[in-house]
């Protein structure tokens, strides 16, 4: 019986019987294969390495303000170096694609570049700049700028970013100092127009408030003072009213009986308006005061006038008599002429009197006056003693909000010379900032075509083709190639088998032409794979230099 399994034997038969088939495929194949690795124009690629180097002022002591993380940054400065107008100006600062400049627009030379740069994160604190081109010592030198470029940018966003917060909290500290002078002036004018209602002021208004009392309560007494005066006065003008009653009853009686007036002294002299009652007077008013007193000082000159009246009296009356007894007139009429000129002198005394009430009265009025103006600024006072704690409670509010928008300004202010700080170390370079730790190096060989990886996938390539060709075109074919598909096919036992019948010479040209092709297949097949060897030695660019030049 007839194994089951894989006969080698039958898939060399189906390779040795299409080997015109297969060679030719498979070195098609491998040719084109080191065709491309030997003419395809080399694309180098040149990365760099970029580490994050930490903040070296400790946090503890200036906290930084640039709180973005580095994918956020990486994100944006990417965003910066993809755009147009810098991928514009490294293609021209490095004459980059010089075939394709006037082929293509300017957005699409930009979308050609921006393909061939790679940006990788590998870790938290480090990534690479990957670039292609053409040109080995292109790559580098691109390769360097982008991470130059990444480098300047990140501290440039830093120094932004810690300047920009700086100056956003200087705006915020002149807004609130400006809002702390409004509530300043705020202040000062509420204690300006309740000056005298501040607590610290309650004491002093007490004080006053009790002073005024006190003067309204002189002022009372001095208005007594004054009202006891007038009653002084008023008993001397009734006083010298019932002189001149007396007078004229003397005169009267005079004139009817004819009798002379010699009492007349005798009844002045017991007139309260006589010296003598001005004396009983001042004695009794010093019992209760002093000589300083204004109605004691008022008595006293009315004493002294009144002697002086009685004196002048006594010489007219001496006078007169005597002028009468020379002249030869009599008695009476002279006693008659010295009463009048008593009378108009006691009229003319109760009209001094007079004068002095009103003058007294008006001492009164302006007394009183004086008084109830004590009386208002007590009234006054004592308003503002009682709005006192009203006004306290609208001053502890505005100091309150005060208090309030100060200490968030202390706050701000603080934060805004960390902020300061932070932007100078920004500044100095002393933050978080990119450090290139490798640069990019010219590259020695190509990253496409890569020759020690195309070459195996090339024969792989060659070999899975040529051989795949030949087993599906048997696998189709439906014709028999052996007795056993034969039998299969028919289920009857194949009795025998002829040979193909040929010539000699049919035999001998079919060798010739196999040696032929085979030569041909071998020579073919040497020079291929000893242009596969230049190529793994790295002599490609020589061999494709020197073919160029034949050519050319």
């Amino acid at each position: 019986m007839e194994g089951t399994g894989i006969n080698i034997k039958n898939y060399l038969f189906l390779l040795k019987r299409r080997w015109i088939l297969v060679v030719p495929i498979f070195l098609l194949v491998l040719a084109g294969g080191v065709a491309y690795c030997l003419f395809w124009p080399p694309i180098y690629e040149a990365s760099c390495l970029v580490v994050v180097q930490p903040q070296k002022v400790p946090g503890d002591i200036i906290r930084p303000t640039v709180t973005s993380k580095i994918e956020e940054r990486l994100q944006i400065i990417t965003q910066q170096v993809l755009s147009r107008t810098r991928l514009t100006e490294i293609i021209e600062r490095f004459d980059l694609y010089p075939d394709k400049r006037n082929k293509v627009t300017p957005d699409e030379l930009a979308e050609t570049m921006r393909r061939d740069i790679t940006i990788k994160i590998s870790r938290k604190n480090y990534f690479t700049i990957t670039f292609l081109y053409t040109s080995p010592s292109t790559v580098a030198a691109v390769t360097n700028a982008l991470a130059a470029f990444y480098v300047d940018s990140n501290l440039r966003l830093r120094e932004q970013d810690a300047v920009g917060t700086a100056r956003f909290l200087e705006r915020e500290l002149s807004r609130m100092r400006g809002q702390l002078s409004d509530w300043e002036k705020r202040i000062a004018k509420f204690k300006q127009e309740h000056l005298q209602e501040l607590p610290e002021s309650r004491q002093f208004n007490l004080k006053l408030m009790d002073q005024m009392r006190q003067d309204a309560n002189i002022m009372d007494g001095k208005v007594q003072q004054l009202r006891v005066r007038i009653h002084g006065y008023e008993q001397d003008i009734a006083e010298w009213q019932r002189w001149i009653e007396g007078l004229e009853q003397r005169r009267a009686e005079a004139r009817a009986r004819g009798l002379q007036g010699g009492g007349t002294s005798n009844s002045s002299g017991q007139s309260e308006s006589s010296p003598e009652g001005i004396k009983k007077r001042i004695e009794e008013l010093r019992v209760f005061y002093t000589d300083d007193h204004p109605d004691i000082q008022r008595l006293l000159r009315h004493l002294k006038k009144a002697e002086a009246l009685e004196a002048s009296k006594e010489a007219k009356k001496k006078a007169a008599k005597a002028a009468a007894e020379a002249a030869g007139l009599k008695g009476q009429q002279a006693q008659r002429n010295a009463i009048d000129e008593e009378m108009a002198k006691s009229k003319m005394s109760i009209q001094k009197q007079l004068q002095r009430i009103e003058q007294v009265n008006s001492e009164i009025r302006e007394t009183e006056m004086r008084k109830n103006q004590y009386l208002e600024q007590a009234e006054i006072i004592r308003k503002r003693v009682d709005n006192a704690p009203a006004v306290a409670e609208k001053l502890a509010a505005l100091t309150r909000g005060y208090e309030e928008l100060n200490t968030a300004y202390q706050k701000l202010h603080a934060k805004w010379l960390e902020a300061r700080m932070s932007a100078n170390m920004e500044r100095t370079q002393r933050g978080e900032q990119f450090e290139v730790v490798d640069p990019a190096q010219v590259p020695d060989a190509p990253f496409r075509p890569q020759v020690k990886r195309a070459i195996p996938v090339t024969l792989g390539l060659a070999l899975a083709l040529s051989v795949g060709l030949a087993f599906g075109l048997s696998y189709i074919d439906v014709s028999f190639t052996s007795t056993n598909q034969l039998e299969r096919q028919s289920g009857l036992p194949v009795l025998m088998v002829l040979p193909p019948l040929t010539t000699s010479e049919e035999r001998a040209a079919s060798l010739r032409r196999n040696i032929i092709f085979g030569a041909l297949f071998g020579i073919i097949f040497m020079l291929l794979m000893g242009l596969v060897g230049i190529l793994v030695t790295g002599r490609g660019p020589a061999l494709k230099r020197l073919f160029m030049g034949m050519v050319s």
